[in-house]
């Protein structure tokens, strides 16, 4: 399994700022948004020191720039892009120039792959000490129910692990309700917003064909130039370094499909005054990943992997992370030890009483008084 990579690309916030988001500017009157500027993806990898990487056997129709510490891959389709080997979905789909090289959106570079790469650049970071936790659904309202599992009782089950587990790291944790009832988006939003400096996840299930299943974390859709800024536009930066943070943990730990990180209009979403991402923990109605679901070990798993993912964040986006690393000590040169001179070996005894000196005996007196013979 492939390990969480958000720590390792801290290291690439060592390069040199250069590449800041677009100015907000008032929104245009115009309904339609304008169309977005591109980056030739040259300059993209010119500027993150990425070097071109042959395409993988059986990923024809891809790109790839990437170094020992990571790697992008843009294809097979127009949105599809791979950051460390975890699936996003871009905003925007990549166009091709005429000499052949790729374009990619300004937004999806500044508002997607800068703060994956480089969260300590982030310019709304703020230190994490409070997770809002909103189990979907309740009440009346179900959500899914399939053959195997069902969603409002999902989601209260694994809200609690989330709670203790992340209790035990020092957060506190808000949950937007405890005993299964029906909450408004409003509510919900409400509870968000009071919080002090959160961040907020929503949990749910997925449903489909009975052939799909996987993980999928969606974040708001960033804004357009030309569109209206919501107040979850004010945290795009940080929505995408949550979202990636969560969504490659639970892939990693869980050993599920990897369904990608998405952009969707959710008007959950897109009121949250702080970073935020729904997770939709799996398919319910595929047998294989449903009944896992309904289990209370693998319940634990996703628990365990979000609990990483939210800590990975919070370190990286911690105001007091530096953007260089401290400078290391200059080891002290070693002093001279004189040396003490050779001790000689023990001999063997067998008491330990210290041997006692002998004195030097001295020659024997001559008697002048006695007579020769």
């Amino acid at each position: 399994m492939k390990p969480s990579l958000l720590p390792k690309l801290l290291c690439l916030a060592l390069l040199p700022l250069s590449l800041t988001a677009p100015a907000q500017e008032a929104p245009a009157p115009a309904t339609t948004p304008a169309e977005p500027e591109y980056v030739p993806l040259e300059q993209l990898r010119s500027f993150y020191k990425l070097m071109p990487q042959a395409s993988q056997k059986g990923y024809t129709g891809t790109r790839t720039v990437g170094n020992t510490g990571t790697a992008l891959t843009f294809g097979p389709g127009k949105k599809e892009l791979s950051i460390g080997g975890y699936r996003w979905l871009l905003t925007h789909p990549v166009k091709e120039d005429g000499t052949g090289d790729l374009l990619i959106s300004k937004v999806d570079m500044v508002k997607l792959i800068d703060p994956v790469l480089r969260p300590t650049y982030i310019s709304d970071r703020r230190l994490v000490r409070t997770v809002v936790i909103d189990p979907g659904h309740g009440g009346y309202d179900t959500g899914i129910v399939s053959d195997y599992v069902r969603e409002d009782d999902f989601a209260l089950q694994l809200a609690a692990e989330l709670k203790e587990l992340l209790s035990k790291r020092g957060y506190k944790v808000v949950l937007t309700h405890a005993h299964n009832r029906h909450l408004s988006d409003q509510q919900r939003i409400a509870t968000a917003n009071e919080a002090d400096a959160p961040i907020f996840l929503s949990l749910h299930l997925n449903s489909g064909r009975s052939d799909i299943h996987g993980i999928e974390t969606y974040t708001a859709v960033p804004a357009a130039p030309g569109e209206p800024l919501r107040p979850a536009n004010k945290h795009d930066a940080a929505n995408a370094a949550l979202a990636f943070a969560l969504h490659s943990a639970m892939v990693n730990s869980t050993g599920a499909r990897d369904g990608a990180c998405r952009r969707a209009r959710y008007s959950l979403l897109n009121s949250i005054d702080c970073p935020a991402a729904m997770i939709l923990a799996g398919y319910a109605t595929n047998k294989t990943e449903g009944s896992r679901l309904a289990t209370a070990e693998y319940r634990h798993q996703l628990a365990e992997a979000i609990t990483r993912g939210v800590s990975t964040f919070a370190l990286a986006i911690n105001p007091d992370a530096t953007l260089e690393p401290a400078p290391e000590a200059e080891p002290e040169p070693p002093r001279p030890v004189k040396a003490d001179p050779p001790k000689p070996a023990p001999t063997k005894s067998k008491t330990t009483a210290k041997p006692t000196k002998r004195k030097p005996q001295k020659a024997p007196r001559r008697n002048k008084n006695k007579r020769r013979r």
